[in-house]
């Protein structure tokens, strides 16, 4: 019966899941073209205009990550990232606030229906008219996000391979250089002409993805086990989600309301870390980032179905 019903919640999904993969494929690939302009036309000139000058990267960094840039800095993942290298700057795709979004607005909806939409639809009555017991819904619910989740980060995967197949090597565009003029060009120092760049650890960002999904959907599902409106349950884990990124990044912003990180789910999303450094830690701890979000999301569940099997459902309106 538990085949039945996960079968059932695919077929319900299977739109949304199309639409929000196929958003992800196509941005993933896209960030490799922006990616590759970035490192390859932007940098080299302003390395260039900052050398003739005088002016170290560092004074760059100042003056563009000053006052409201600070949170830019903040969301695309603080001080370490190098804009001159593909690699650090196809990592910033997954706190990019498209695939963020995205990828939270997918798990905070999904798990909203799982209960609730379906007291609010008048369906769970039908449902459990059937030999299904309370905590087979649960599970299947659990089983499509371990079949969903996956898929999506498949999407990244496969969105920035294709993009880097299609785009080719990142070759150093000098010919804009030339055109400086000739008391500057003296300061040129043709590097490589062509940037290493290799997607090949990528699969570990995306993996910290998954788990950060997990724990949303987790929380989710906790919330719409003991609610009966779906756009209610939406509402208030989607506050909750929001909350959360906010405080991060006002923590990292603000020494005096740092505190507040370690309580917010985004402070153990670290995919930069994870991708370039091979590091699962979140900042400034030997706490695993992906194991905080993995048991928050199970809990999640687990609290989701003690709630669920104990309360009384309500007559549909």
């Amino acid at each position: 019966m538990t085949s039945v019903l996960v079968r059932k919640l695919v077929r319900d999904v299977r739109w949304p899941l199309l639409v929000v993969g196929g958003l992800l494929f196509a941005f993933s690939a896209f960030w490799v073209k922006i990616a590759q302009r970035v490192t390859t036309e932007i940098a080299p000139f302003f390395n260039v205009l900052g050398a003739a000058q005088g002016i170290g990267k560092e004074v760059f960094d100042e003056v563009i990550f000053k006052g409201p840039g600070k949170v830019s800095q903040a969301v695309m993942g603080g001080a370490d990232i190098q804009f001159d290298k593909p690699n650090d700057f196809l990592a910033v795709e997954l706190l990019h606030p498209v695939v963020v979004i995205l990828c939270s607005l997918w798990a905070v909806g999904r798990a909203a229906a799982a209960v609730s939409g379906e007291l609010d639809k008048g369906t769970m009555e039908l449902l459990l008219s059937q030999p299904v017991p309370r905590n087979r819904l649960i599970l299947a619910h659990l089983i499509v996000d371990l079949l969903a989740i996956p898929l999506l980060c498949g999407c990244i995967l496969l969105g920035t391979q294709t993009g880097l197949a299609l785009i080719g090597p990142f070759d150093v565009d000098y010919s804009v250089l030339q055109k400086l003029p000739a008391n500057v060009q003296k300061f040129v120092k043709p590097g490589p002409p062509t940037l290493d760049v290799s997607a090949a650890r990528q699969w570990l960002g995306v993996v910290n993805l998954a788990c950060l999904m997990f724990a949303l959907s987790g929380i989710t599902m906790l919330v719409s086990s003991a609610g009966r409106s779906r756009w209610q349950a939406m509402a208030v884990a989607g506050l909750l989600t929001v909350g959360m990124f906010v405080g991060n990044v006002v923590g990292q912003l603000w020494d005096t309301v740092a505190w507040v990180r370690p309580a917010t789910a985004f402070f153990y999303y670290t995919p930069q870390k994870v991708w370039l450094k091979g590091d699962w830690t979140a900042d400034g701890t030997t706490v695993p980032g992906a194991a905080v979000l993995l048991a928050v999301g199970a809990v999640g569940y687990l609290l989701a179905l003690r709630v669920f099997t104990r309360r009384d459902l309500p007559a549909p309106l």
